[in-house]
């Protein structure tokens, strides 16, 4: 028979053997596993996780309530400042002007902030309302300038304005159990909340 027509592949001396694992691989790798836990490696992986994760929210959290009290405080001091005028915005062109400039240098500074997870939606609320605040101001501008001013379309931005403000603090709360932090509403109305053994208020 021509040695090409031989079938070897009936002889078990030509046929490849299978390759299996070394037994001793999975008792090598436990063994390093073991030794990776008794080293405490995860752990301290696991910690400095954390202890990041908690630093960004302390961060965000801290610079939002700077800039959103900041305009906060603009806004609610110049709508003060209007209804003692009567509506005359001649006599506040000075404190209009103040206050746009208030909200758009910290409606810059807060969406240039990156949020945590947990409170990615009350940022996004917190710009809707920074917007709806920006427009009542914008409006007191141009109507300062061309002596327009009727005061139920500012109303209309201040009602609009008071609905998106009772839509952030349950999202705030929402963000803070997500993320289980401590908090305690105060008997005033303010939010006192912990990162670690760090502490802020919120006026939300």
């Amino acid at each position: 028979m021509p040695i090409a027509e031989r079938d070897y592949w009936n002889d078990n001396r030509y046929r490849p053997k299978s390759k299996k694992a070394p037994k001793w691989s999975w008792g090598v790798i436990g063994f390093i596993l073991l030794a990776l836990f008794a080293s405490g490696l995860p752990i301290k992986i696991y910690n400095e996780i954390t202890i990041q994760q908690e630093q960004k929210i302390r961060s965000y959290l801290q610079e939002r309530e700077q800039y959103f009290s900041s305009s906060d405080q603009s806004f609610k001091q110049l709508m003060t400042k209007l209804n003692a005028s009567n509506g005359n915005l001649s006599s506040l062109s000075i404190d209009i002007n103040e206050t746009n400039t208030t909200l758009t240098q910290n409606y810059q500074k807060l969406i240039d902030l990156d949020p945590p997870h947990d409170f990615k939606e009350l940022h996004d609320k917190t710009i809707e309302l920074y917007v709806i605040k920006q427009a009542a101001v914008d409006y007191l501008v141009s109507s300062a300038k061309a002596n327009t001013y009727h005061s139920e379309i500012l109303s209309t931005y201040i009602e609009e304005s008071n609905r998106k403000m009772s839509e952030i603090r349950p999202l705030m709360i929402e963000g803070l159990q997500k993320a289980d932090l401590r908090y305690r509403i105060e008997q005033d109305g303010t939010l006192t909340y912990w990162v670690k053994d760090h502490y802020s208020r919120s006026l939300e």
